[in-house]
């Protein structure tokens, strides 16, 4: 493990910006391969996809062309399935559906979301998860044809992105959950099983995801939750989460071989969406301050969800391991990239949702692949507690 003495931050935070600017282009040649896993909904029933999952939130506010470019860089570095959703920025889902049917290729896999709560004001929602079968499937119903409508074929990975509950004024709401039997039986129904291949969850509670496998053990006809995706990142949120109802989960439960079994864990990083690594803690953080004051109903609880003391620890102790990393190694790895690689190198993440918005960020995020083999369990103890 490479220890920083605390003396070094001060002059090592200085040389970050102009070492990262100054790194030289990467090209698909110079890159790792990417590293496939298969996802499962039972033995013979696999899909192969690549390890890194293109996001595609962070692709809606930059130029089309820009946002094609970096969708066909993904494709040149291997990467084979992709993450969208109906309610994400710009239209984004219909414009990376009408990409991919541009592609006229078999082999590339969709992953969308369902199960957002109902959007009815300012920090008020409620849950499309809750009430009979008949009105679950209906509540579903109503954004899986959004979706269906951007695709030619079946969705490949339909994910249930919040659990059941309704929140007022951002506060979740004191009732008892449906019970996740009722859940899956409805989403088992052929009006929406019809639209999906497969099925997974997102931003559900540790507990809720190991019931989902239980009571499909126990029903064989409802179908299995083959995922999860929560948040897991170097920079964990604190008491707030970023969005309502986000779950996320931490380092030990990550380095835990049986967390979560009988799922792939498909966790999202977000770096991208807060610059933090572009603009650097300070101006990122006055940003996020200004998007909370303006009560931005995207941003505006990063603020307090990412910047509290903890993470700015993590994220100079994070400046000053990777400097200490590329003077022992003779490399030039970012701190961007060290962030990446600390999550692919859990023991449990089996897939990381990126974001990336150019090709360069999306070239050095490839990269991470091969910097998450170097890093011990050690190392990744170090960043997150500097034990």
């Amino acid at each position: 493990m490479i220890k920083v003495s605390r003396l070094v931050y001060g002059a090592l935070s200085v040389l970050l910006l102009s070492a990262v600017l100054a790194m030289p282009a990467q090209t698909a040649a110079s890159l790792p391969p990417m590293e496939y896993a298969d996802l499962c909904e039972k033995p013979g029933v696999c899909k192969r996809l690549s390890r890194l999952i293109m996001g595609t939130d962070h692709l809606g506010k930059i130029p089309n062309a820009q946002t094609q470019a970096v969708l066909d860089e993904a494709l040149k570095l291997g990467i084979n399935a992709f993450d969208t959703a109906p309610i994400y920025t710009d239209a984004i889902e219909r414009r990376f559906g009408n990409w991919l049917k541009a592609q006229k290729r078999s082999d590339l896999y969709v992953i969308t979301k369902g199960g957002f709560p109902q959007d009815i004001g300012p920090g008020t929602y409620q849950s499309r998860l809750k009430g009979s079968k008949s009105e679950i499937v209906a509540n579903v119903l109503e954004e899986i044809q959004i979706s269906r409508a951007s695709y030619d074929r079946k969705i490949d990975i339909y994910l249930m992105h919040r659990d059941d509950g309704d929140y007022l004024n951002y506060e979740r709401s004191k009732r008892a959950q449906t019970p996740v039997k009722d859940i899956l039986t409805a989403l088992s129904d052929p009006q929406l099983k019809n639209h999906y291949q497969m099925l997974g969850v997102s931003n559900w509670e540790t507990p809720r995801v190991e019931e989902s496998q239980s009571v499909a053990k126990a029903h064989p006809e409802l179908l299995r939750p083959v995922c999860n995706s929560p948040y897991f990142s170097l920079l964990e949120m604190g008491a707030v989460t970023i969005h309502s109802g986000g779950v996320q989960v931490r380092h030990a439960e990550m380095m835990n071989p049986k967390f979560q079994q009988g799922v792939k864990i498909m966790s999202y990083s977000p770096l991208g969406g807060f610059s933090i690594f572009s603009k650097g803690w300070k101006e990122a953080k006055q940003t996020a301050w200004e998007l909370k004051q303006k009560k931005d109903r995207y941003w505006g609880h990063v603020y307090d969800a990412i910047f509290h003391a903890a993470n700015e620890k993590r994220y100079k102790r994070l400046q000053a391991f990777t400097q200490a990393f590329n003077a022992k190694h003779r490399s030039d790895y970012t701190p961007d990239q060290m962030a990446n690689a600390y999550a692919l190198a859990h023991l449990r993440t089996d897939y990381l949702i990126i974001g990336p918005r150019s090709l360069e960020q999306l070239r050095r995020t490839v990269q991470a692949l091969e910097l998450a083999k170097r890093l011990s369990p050690a190392d990744l103890d170090y960043l997150y507690k500097n034990p």
